[in-house]
């Protein structure tokens, strides 16, 4: 709880302490009480507005091992960690709590079927945030009651402590262990809004995906594993590949395939000469990029020759779908993002009909009919779903 709402809070809570005081010390003199029982009485009036007001905080301790006191009654939501608006949505609570987002969420949002999901986040405010850059004056005019932040990000719990700001701190798990951090973050989703059973319906579901997946791949041999490439960030300036600690690392080991830049720490930048050496049978393109398959089949890449690489010369090219969030990173679709990677990386042993999987996910866990129209869309994103993501220092 903030300063000022704390300020208020306890303002008012004195207002019937003050008033009961009075009535007690009325009744006590016309009736002949002593001045002592009165004082008793009022003793006692003020322990059970004492353990009111204490009712009314929690403590919880977030992903940096902050320990932040957060108030009982959440109205308004404002989170500057890209993903979370997909995790929250999932927690059952209502959309109309979202006070605050980063815009790299609202691009998101804009184009894909979150924003016909859930039209109201359209209108919430996102430009108190620049990158990772927060304008204090402004975010506190949102009012906040509580803010999800990047736990990494040192500065910004530096401002958000010196505003008084409610700050609870999230970063990922499992050196890029997308499954494993949407878990984490459902988990304290969960303890902050007191929906542990809701969140835990999804936390067991992602598991038994895993588990499924790791029993088909488990006793593949090297050779039969497909050597698959992520382009993170793409354009005619820069190709950036995530390595070992990234998400992409994981999403192609954990389903059956080798990622050919395991050797490069977290991302870096690569030349054509570097993709040549790698060759990948498979390429999948993020979101976070507006580069399409289509760009490299066409070879429209200036200055990039994508012709002779063998994902393309197979049309092997996939990019990543865009559902309530990004698929790459963790989302509240890290289930079907699983199954999609499985899928595309070994057909011959995966059979997912990916439509029929995402209708029947989306019924599931966000109680919504997905129309033909939209379940393509989610699966062949837009270009523009990259909008509002320059400028991060790296993927959320």
């Amino acid at each position: 709880m903030n300063r000022e709402k704390r300020k208020k809070f306890f303002s008012k809570r004195m207002i019937p302490v003050t008033f009961a005081l009075l009535l007690i010390l009325m009744t006590g003199c016309g009736s002949g009480h002593s001045g002592a029982e009165s004082v008793e009485k009022t003793e006692a009036e003020e322990t059970v507005e004492a353990e009111q007001e204490v009712a009314a905080i929690r403590t919880i301790m977030d992903q940096s091992g902050r320990l932040v006191e957060i108030p009982e009654d959440i109205e308004r939501v404002v989170m500057t960690a890209l993903p979370f608006p997909s995790i929250y949505a999932i927690t059952g609570e209502p959309i109309s709590k979202v006070a605050g987002m980063h815009p790299g969420s609202r691009g998101a949002i804009e184009n894909s079927i979150m924003g016909d999901m859930y039209p109201e986040l359209l209108d919430v405010p996102s430009g108190f945030i620049e990158g990772t850059d927060i304008n204090i004056e402004e975010l506190l005019k949102l009012d906040p009651d509580v803010v999800f932040y990047w736990a990494d990000y040192a500065n910004q719990t530096k401002q958000l402590e010196e505003a008084g700001i409610t700050a609870i701190g999230v970063n990922t798990q499992g050196d890029g262990d997308a499954l494993l951090t949407l878990q984490s973050w459902l988990e304290i989703m969960g303890e902050v809004f007191n929906q542990q059973d809701q969140v835990g319906e999804v936390i067991d579901y992602g598991s038994k995906v895993s588990q499924e997946i790791e029993k088909v791949t488990a006793d593949l041999e090297e050779e039969e594993k497909p050597r698959s490439l992520f382009l993170f960030r793409h354009d005619s300036q820069e190709i950036i590949v995530p390595g070992a600690g990234h998400y992409g690392d994981v999403w192609i080991e954990s389903t059956g395939g080798v990622n050919v830049a395991k050797e490069i720490d977290v991302t870096a930048a690569v030349n054509m000469e570097q993709i040549y050496q790698w060759n990948p049978e498979i390429i999948f393109i993020t979101s976070f990029t507006a580069t399409t398959p289509q760009d490299l089949y066409d070879n429209t890449i200036e200055g990039q020759d994508w012709s002779q690489v063998e994902a393309v010369k197979n049309r092997r090219v996939y990019k990543v779908p865009v559902g309530v969030y990004r698929w790459y990173p963790p989302s509240g679709d890290v289930p079907l993002m699983m199954k999609w990677m499985a899928l595309h990386q070994h057909p011959e042993l995966f059979s997912y009909d990916m439509e029929q999987e995402v209708k029947t996910y989306y019924q599931e866990f966000h109680e919504f009919d997905l129309t033909e129209e939209q379940v393509i869309g989610i699966l062949n994103p837009l270009s523009e779903t990259s909008e509002g993501t320059s400028g991060l220092s790296r993927q959320r």
